[in-house]
């Protein structure tokens, strides 16, 4: 399901902090790396100090146990990462943020953002925290609206090879006009995060169930910090109405605003195969 990933450098990341993201791919039993360098200029002795260190660092790749190979492409940044991932037959793409960098560097910050729009793989964004490595995955957090993404996104979610202990449950939502309607509209909401948990239970630990109301960026990553989780996941709908629309830019929103890595499935992947969830 997410056995094969690509995974964008620019190999200007820290070295220690991609490698511990490169560990954390493991817990979606990723096997396979494929990094992309996509270049704009096509100095021929750049190239090869590029390929020196692409190659070093897929010696180091599998070292922690995964088999690596590099792709260098000259071109637009963006376009070409996904149009490589596609080509190498990734399961998902995967990108290290860094927040600092991206607020000195608009251009940057457009690169990742246009991939995690453009994308209709799924997109990894990899927070790397400062102080404390993250390699391990001990509990998600799932945002939903029940609509658009829940069919492709759940059985990622139970995948056996999906490793996590804790399963959080939200439903960000908005207060109806009458005390009457809104008994009404919360009910339907827990009922909804019932049936989902229900549909979990078997795969974590502990699967608990949040029903809030707020605006829904804020409230993701409200939560998420308060729960300490490790991982957002978001579904992105590419339904041209108004809660598509919400629901994607609160996708492009969520790595600039979340204190944790989060995982953008659009709800036009292919679901996996039967097979692959437990």
């Amino acid at each position: 399901m997410l056995q094969r990933a690509a995974v964008k450098t620019s190999l200007g990341e820290p070295r220690k902090k991609f490698l511990e993201m490169i560990e954390f791919l493991g817990n979606y039993g990723t096997k396979e790396i494929r990094l992309i360098h996509v270049r704009t200029k096509t100095n021929y002795r750049q190239r090869e100090e590029a390929e020196e260190k692409l190659a070093l660092l897929c010696a180091e790749i599998e070292q922690l146990g995964f088999s690596a190979e590099s792709v260098i492409r000259n071109g637009s940044a963006p376009s070409v990462t996904i149009d490589v991932a596609e080509e190498v037959g990734a399961d998902y793409l995967t990108i290290y943020w860094q927040p600092k960098a991206l607020l000195r560097n608009a251009l940057l910050g457009s690169i990742d953002s246009d991939i995690l729009r453009m994308s209709n793989l799924p997109v990894f964004i990899y927070n790397p925290r400062l102080f404390r490595p993250v390699t391990e995955l001990e509990s998600v957090l799932y945002a939903t609206d029940f609509k658009y993404t829940d069919a492709v996104i759940m059985p990622y979610l139970i995948n056996s090879r999906f490793k996590a202990k804790h399963l959080y449950l939200l439903h960000v939502g908005e207060r109806a006009p009458d005390p009457m309607t809104e008994e009404e509209r919360k009910q339907r909401v827990v009922d909804n995060l019932q049936r989902l948990a229900d549909e979990c239970a078997h795969a974590y630990e502990e699967v608990e169930v949040i029903e809030t109301i707020g605006r829904v960026y804020k409230q993701i990553v409200r939560q998420a910090k308060a729960k300490a989780v490790e991982l957002i996941v978001v579904g992105k709908s590419e339904n041209p109405d108004t809660m598509s629309r919400l629901i994607g830019s609160t996708a492009e929103i969520l790595p600039h605003k979340a204190h944790c890595s989060v995982f953008v499935i659009p709800g036009v992947c292919a679901l996996p195969a039967p097979d692959e969830t437990a």
